[in-house]
C-alpha cells in the first residue's frame, strides 16, 4: 500500500518517539568515546582528531555575530561566543549564561548584571565589567556610512529603539561599579530586553580579538574570541583537516571549531565539529548515509522514507518560524494597496503549507507572529484564498500586467525555507493564474540573500523567512516597522507609536492587546503576506546518543551526546 506523504510522516515521527508538542526535549546523553588521533598531511601541520561533521544547509555570512542576521553564523557564534543571558532549554526563556545574577530595578530603567568570576575568553584576556562594556558601546555606536552601500537591520535598534545618542534609543548608558559588575540605564522600560541580550547578536567577545582575523582559502577573515566550549580553528588546523577530506571543498564551505581550552565547562563529547555547507538537501542525505556526516538539518519531506527505513532518528522542532512573501512599498506598483490585496487572496497558503516542500504540523500563516507567542488575532484581515477577488483587485489598482522581479535564494535551504526554488514557483504560479506576472531574480548562496534584497529598489517581491531568535513578538514585529523597514519599505508612524508603547508596558494583558492591534494593522497594510509556519527537522547518525533541538535553534554542540560506536 502506498502511504501519503502526511500518513508516513505521522507514521515515521510516532516510530521514532518524536512529538510536535511541549518544548524542545533532549535525551541523556551517554559518555563520549576517545577518538584517535590522525596524522596531519603536512608535516608543521597539528594534529586533529577526526571530527563530529554537522551538514548544514548553507554558508555562514561572517564569524562576528554583532549585526549579523542569518541562521548559518548564528549556528556556528552560539558554540563560540556567549550571551549574559542564555536561553533556557526547557523554555526558551533567558536564563544566566556569563553573570550569576540580573536584576531590575522597580521602574524598569536598570538593568544590573553580576558576572561570573575568573571567566577568561580563549585569547587570555579576561571577560570583565570593562569587557562587557566595550562590547555595549560597540553595538550602540553606529556604524560608519559608506558610499554606495545601503543601511542594513540592526540588531541593537531593535532592541533599544535607535543607537546611542539618537532621539529615538531607550539606551542611556552603561556602567561598571566594579570589575563584575555592569548597568545598562534606560530611558524607558524594554519588556523584551532579557529575551533579546540572550540572542547571537549580543554575544560577548574580546575587544582585543575585534581586528583577528583567520585565513580561510583566499580571504582573512574577522575571528573574534568568545568564552564558549568550542573556538575558530587555527588556519593549520584547519590546513590539517581539509588535508584529509575524501573530496576537495571550498574552504568557505567548512567551518572547523576546536574544543575551547580556556572554557570553564566540561570538554563537549563530540571533540572538534566540522560544519560543512551543504546547500542542497539530497547532498546532505547522502553525506549522512554515507558515513560522512554526523548530523544534518533541514531534513525535506521526501527523505524520510530512506531515514526511516534506515533506523535514523529524526528529531523536529516545535515551531517558531514565520516564511512569508515581503513586498516593496516602495515599488511603483505595489504602492497600491489593492493591487498588494490581490496578491493575498491569489496565494493559496493551504496548498503550499500541504505540500511536499514542508513536514507534518506545517499550517497556513495568517499572522507575521507564530500562534506560540499568543497575539494572534482573529479580528485581523486573514485574506483568504479568493481568485476572483483577487482578479477584480488586480483590475481595480491599475495594474496592466508588468513584469515584477520576484527575489529568493538559490542552492541553499534554511529551516524556515527549506526548499525556496520550489516555493517560488508555487507563489509564481498562483500569481499568474491571477494576471500578474513575475520575474524570478534567483540570489546564488555566496551571496547576503538580506543586502541583495534591500539594495535592489527594483524588486518588487521577495521570500523571507524570520526565526524566533528570542521568544517575544517584538522579535518578529519590531524590523517590519523600524530596525528593518529598508527590506519592505514599509512606514505607519501609529504601528511605530504602538509597537514602542508595547515594549514599556508593564502590564502583561495590556501588552498583548497593544501587540495585537499592530498586528491587525499589518495585515491590513500588508508590508508582507505570512505564508506559513514552517516544521524543520534534523537527522542524526548512528554517533548520536542526543541532539539538544530548539526552536529558537539555541542548540549547542556541547551538549550532544555521543555514543561509544
Amino acid at each position: 500500500m502506498e502511504l501519503s506523504r502526511r500518513g508516513f510522516m505521522g507514521l515515521g515521527l510516532a516510530s521514532l518517539g518524536v512529538g510536535l508538542s511541549g518544548c524542545a526535549r533532549e535525551a541523556p546523553a551517554t559518555p563520549a568515546a576517545s577518538t584517535p588521533t590522525v596524522p596531519s598531511a603536512a608535516p608543521a601541520a597539528p594534529a586533529v582528531p577526526r571530527p563530529f561533521v554537522v551538514g548544514a544547509p548553507g554558508r555562514p555570512l561572517t564569524r562576528d555575530p554583532a549585526g549579523a542576521w542569518d541562521a548559518e553564523t548564528f549556528r556556528l557564534s552560539r558554540q563560540v561566543l556567549e550571551t549574559l543571558l542564555g536561553v533556557d532549554p526547557d523554555t526558551g526563556a533567558p536564563t544566566p549564561q556569563l553573570v550569576e545574577s540580573h536584576t531590575v530595578s522597580d521602574d524598569g530603567l536598570t538593568h544590573e548584571f553580576r558576572l561570573l568570576d575568573g571567566v577568561v575568553f580563549e585569547d587570555g584576556a579576561p571577560c570583565d565589567a570593562a569587557a562587557v562594556a566595550a562590547n555595549v558601546t560597540r553595538w550602540s555606536t553606529p556604524p560608519t556610512p559608506v558610499d554606495g552601500t545601503v543601511a542594513m537591520p540592526s540588531p541593537f535598534v531593535s532592541a533599544f529603539g535607535g543607537h546611542a545618542g539618537t532621539e529615538e534609543t531607550a539606551f542611556a548608558g552603561v556602567e561598571t561599579p566594579d570589575e563584575r559588575t555592569v548597568r545598562l540605564r534606560l530611558r524607558s522600560r524594554l519588556h523584551h530586553l532579557p529575551a533579546a541580550l540572550s540572542s547571537p547578536p549580543f554575544a560577548i567577545s574580546s575587544p582585543g580579538s575585534w581586528d583577528r582575523t583567520v585565513r580561510v582559502g583566499d580571504a582573512d577573515v574577522v575571528t573574534p574570541a568568545g568564552t564558549g566550549a568550542f573556538r575558530w580553528a587555527t588556519a593549520e588546523e584547519a590546513a590539517a583537516h581539509a588535508a584529509r577530506e575524501p573530496a576537495a571543498a571550498d574552504p568557505a564551505d567548512v567551518t572547523l571549531l576546536m574544543p575551547a581550552d580556556r572554557h570553564r565547562g566540561d570538554a563537549p563529547a563530540t571533540g572538534p565539529v566540522a560544519v560543512h555547507a551543504w546547500g542542497r538537501a539530497s547532498t546532505r542525505l547522502r553525506e549522512l548515509r554515507r558515513g560522512t556526516a554526523d548530523v544534518i538539518d533541514v531534513v525535506a519531506p521526501s527523505q524520510l522514507r530512506p531515514l526511516v527505513e534506515a533506523g535514523t532518528q529524526v528529531l523536529p522542532r516545535d515551531p517558531l518560524a514565520v516564511l512569508y512573501l515581503g513586498m516593496n512599498l516602495a515599488h511603483p506598483q505595489l504602492r497600491s494597496q489593492h493591487l498588494r490585496q490581490a496578491v493575498a487572496h491569489a496565494v493559496d497558503r493551504g496548498r503550499l503549507a500541504s505540500s511536499d516542500v514542508f513536514l507534518e504540523g506545517t499550517a497556513p500563516a495568517h499572522d507575521l507572529v507564530p500562534p506560540a507567542l499568543g497575539v494572534g488575532d482573529e479580528e485581523a484581515e486573514h485574506h483568504d484564498l479568493d481568485p476572483d477577488r483577487a482578479e477584480r483587485l488586480r483590475e481595480m489598482s491599475g495594474y496592466a500586467g508588468e513584469p515584477l522581479e520576484f527575489l529568493y535564494p538559490l542552492a541553499t535551504g534554511r529551516p524556515s525555507l527549506p526548499e525556496p526554488e520550489r516555493v517560488y514557483a508555487m507563489v509564481a504560479a498562483d500569481l499568474g493564474a491571477v494576471g500578474i506576472t513575475v520575474t524570478p531574480v534567483p540570489v546564488p548562496d555566496d551571496e547576503d540573500y538580506l543586502r541583495a534584497v534591500v539594495s535592489r529598489p527594483t524588486r518588487a517581491f521577495h521570500l523571507m523567512g524570520r526565526g524566533g531568535a528570542y521568544r517575544d513578538p517584538h522579535a518578529f514585529l519590531e524590523p517590519f516597522v523600524r530596525s528593518g523597514r529598508a527590506e519592505t519599505n514599509y512606514v505607519n508612524p501609529r504601528v511605530a507609536r504602538d509597537l514602542a508603547a508595547a515594549a514599556a508596558e508593564p502590564d502583561d494583558d495590556r501588552r498583548r492587546e497593544l501587540h495585537r492591534g499592530v498586528v491587525r494593522a499589518m495585515a491590513l497594510d500588508l508590508p508582507a503576506l505570512p505564508l506559513v509556519y514552517p516544521i524543520s527537522a534534523l537527522a542524526t547518525g548512528p554517533r548520536v546518543a542526543s541532539y539538544p533541538t530548539s526552536p529558537q535553534l539555541d542548540e549547542p554542540f556541547a551538549r550532544i551526546g555521543v555514543t561509544d560506536a
